[in-house]
């Protein structure tokens, strides 16, 4: 299973440079990256919508097509600065997907166990 803590390493080292308060509309920083993601729509700049992560189902998760689609229906592949030049390997993508079909299981909420 992979656990919300390894999501948001690939989020941390990935995401936050770009997606944290000030920077752009989706905040991808540690305790709230997940309640911002799970079943919210793509922010109002993704002009063809969707939503970010639905549980269950990586294809129809815009978070997944925006990391591995080369040319999605808005913007460009993900992550896309000069720091990060290239796709994510399919390897983290792979982990992401697998993520998502488990359920997009969210952080522990009482320090012990995942919901």
């Amino acid at each position: 299973m992979v656990t919300y803590q390894v999501m948001q390493s690939i989020f941390d080292r990935n995401c936050v440079v770009c997606h944290s308060p000030g920077n752009n509309d989706l905040n991808l920083e540690a305790g709230v990256s997940w309640t911002n993601l799970v079943n919210q729509p793509a922010p109002p700049a993704e002009a063809c919508g969707g939503t970010l992560v639905v549980p269950g189902d990586p294809s129809a998760s815009y978070l997944y097509q925006k990391l591995t689609d080369p040319s999605p229906c808005a913007g460009t592949q993900m992550p896309r600065t000069d720091v990060f030049p290239d796709p994510l390997p399919a390897c983290v993508t792979a982990l992401v997907a697998a993520w998502i079909a488990e359920g997009a299981v969210g952080p522990a909420t009482d320090g012990s166990a995942e919901r």
